[in-house]
């Protein structure tokens, strides 16, 4: 069974819809963890899929490139989010296969963007 790592802050408006659509969603071949902070994926080892909400997307993609995420200038230890993370993890050879399930930020249409994550999770198992 493949770990999905499931990101957002449930006190920040439009970015708690990841863990929230993951909630909706069953399938037998992946496991969703809902993560607090990106420690979380700092032990995860293989393939690391990660579920989370990006700005400046309009529709549901799969990322399989973390140079593809633009990160904002980080001013205070608030700004760390998860693609600093990512991008330091590949920078130091820590992971090397990565996938972003991304979805758009503040789209509340849960039962559009559970159709297109659960195509986007048939062509993953």
């Amino acid at each position: 069974m493949k770990k999905i790592f499931v990101f957002g802050n449930e006190f920040f408006e439009g970015d708690e819809v990841a863990k929230e659509l993951a909630k909706k969603i069953s399938n037998s071949n992946f496991e969703f963890i809902f993560a607090e902070s990106p420690n979380e994926i700092l032990n995860a080892k293989d393939e690391l899929i990660i579920l989370d909400v990006v700005k400046g997307i309009n529709e549901v993609k799969l990322l399989e490139n973390i140079d593809d995420l633009v990160l904002e200038n980080s001013v205070t230890c608030h700004d760390l989010d998860l693609g600093f993370y990512l991008k330091l993890m590949k920078t130091t050879g820590k992971i090397t296969e990565i996938k972003i399930i991304a979805l758009p930020f503040g789209n509340f249409d849960y039962d559009n963007l559970k159709k297109e994550v659960q195509l986007i999770l048939q062509k993953l198992k």
